[in-house]
């Protein structure tokens, strides 16, 4: 059964002037999100992802395309409509954008003042505030808070107008890796719990492995791959995304200390340094011994990782195969055919 559509975008396109020069910041994008996904877009700073995830409450407008959001056409509503609209849209960002001024409680309120009885909003800032772990700092100021706590309270506020699509613009960019685990976990915590669709803007692809289930690599104003989180990772297509891939599994690091190894510097005649990739049921076959048993070629290991992405497990090995030729290009063939990626590496860089 197909999942329903909340977010369409189509053919996009964002130009503006900035400090005496054009920008084409969005260069015509589609982009579809379903319920309950959450949607990772990912890409360096300057890629245009921050600007086309705020074509989505049109906090930026287009200069050409079209923007659907929970089956309402939003270049097409009033001012007012829009306005209502924008409730059914939460957002959080980077540095929280609180009130120092307001307790953390009225921070959370602020979005209801004047909307609802004060009993209904005080009884909505408890619940919101148990949700994010944050009940025992109602009274207290954000200037009390570490940025996790902040970030929190961003979260909370962003639920207050109970909105069914989260968008986060580089949340967690300003906190360290531990405290961005505990948020992003939230994050999927609410996904999960609430329903929320949730789309995510980054420029770490550790933070998509995290949480999503679907991603978008933008550069230079357009999404150049897209697809599933294992789809991505399991076959990238560009340069980019296997950069990303790369950086957030440490590979990089690996390859050089590997080249570095006796067992690298002296290859024989047909050995092949390898780099294997494989995903899922690909995992369970012992892949190392069938290369022996059936193929007699041998495979030493030189770096190993398994990560687990949605469930599923996903590997890397980084190996010398030792054979002869012909044997070599037949345990090439086997791989293949069991949807295990093989990568030749240079000896040297």
């Amino acid at each position: 059964m197909a999942k329903e559509v909340v977010i369409t975008l189509k053919d996009v396109d964002v130009r503006f002037h900035e400090k005496n020069r054009d920008v084409h910041a969005v260069d015509h994008v589609d982009l579809t999100v379903e319920r309950g996904d959450i949607y990772g877009i990912v890409g360096y700073s300057g890629a245009g992802k921050s600007t086309l995830v705020r074509a989505i409450n049109l906090l930026q407008r287009p200069t050409s395309g079209s923007v659907t959001v929970l089956g309402e056409d939003m270049l097409a509503l009033s001012p007012k409509a829009l306005r209502a609209e924008r409730k059914r849209i939460g957002m959080i960002f980077q540095h929280f954008n609180l009130m120092n001024s307001l307790t953390i409680a009225d921070n959370v309120a602020f979005p209801l003042k004047g909307l609802r009885p004060k009993a209904e909003i005080q009884a909505k800032v408890t619940e919101l505030l148990e949700l994010v772990g944050l009940e025992d700092r109602a009274t207290a100021f954000p200037t009390e808070l570490s940025g996790g706590q902040k970030q929190r309270v961003g979260i909370a506020r962003a639920l207050a107008s109970d909105p069914e699509i989260l968008i986060s613009d580089e949340a967690t960019s300003a906190l360290d890796p531990k405290t961005t685990s505990a948020i992003l976990d939230l994050l999927k915590q609410l996904n999960e719990k609430l329903g929320l669709t949730i789309v995510l803007i980054t420029h770490e692809m550790e933070a998509v492995k995290q949480i999503c289930n679907k991603v978008a690599v933008m550069d230079e104003g357009a999404i150049i791959e897209r697809g599933s989180l294992l789809e991505i990772f399991a076959k990238p297509q560009q340069k980019l995304t296997k950069d990303f891939i790369d950086t957030t599994i440490q590979l990089d690091a690996a390859i050089e200390s590997v080249r570095q190894q006796p067992a690298v510097a002296h290859l024989a005649g047909a050995d092949q340094l390898v780099r294997l990739t494989y995903l899922g049921a690909s995992t369970d076959q012992p892949l190392v011994a069938t290369l022996y048993k059936d193929f007699n070629v041998t495979a030493n290991i030189l770096f190993g990782d398994i990560q687990i992405l949605q469930g599923t497990p996903f590997g890397n090995l980084i190996v010398v195969l030792s054979g002869t030729q012909a044997d070599i290009e037949q345990t090439f063939k086997y791989l293949a055919a069991n949807d295990v990626q093989v990568q030749h590496i240079d000896k040297e860089a």
